[in-house]
């Protein structure tokens, strides 16, 4: 008896000529769910994983894994092209003090407890 795991590929769209994810169960006949994205589809593994209480396989998660880095890199890449960030630039220049809280006078407090 083979040993059935969650599994996800790569496949082509019908639709267009964008490629999906394809979430099966190994065994079956037709995937569960077709994701746009690898983030979506490591959801929909972990979704299937507990409601079935089957295993992920681990190559699948690899590859999602790697993939979902790979976008975020480029995304990354997009937003900052020079590899810079500004905003860590400023804080490692000048660290900001911390603010110090003040207490709330008497006479707020009062106006504040009393409806009008």
């Amino acid at each position: 008896m083979e040993k059935r795991e969650i599994i996800a590929s790569i496949v082509k769209s019908n639709k267009s000529d964008n490629n999906v994810w394809a979430v099966s169960i190994t065994g079956d006949e037709q995937p569960s769910a077709h994701c746009k994205t690898a983030y979506k589809a490591m959801r929909f593994m972990f979704l299937l994983k507990k409601q079935t209480g089957l295993y992920i396989a681990a190559e699948s998660l690899a590859q999602l894994s790697a993939e979902i880095a790979f976008r975020k890199a480029e995304q990354a890449a997009e937003e900052d092209p020079q590899g810079l960030n500004e905003a860590t630039e400023v804080q490692a220049d000048e660290p900001k003090p911390k603010a110090k809280r003040k207490p709330r006078s008497k006479k707020s407090a009062e106006t504040a407890a009393v409806p009008q």
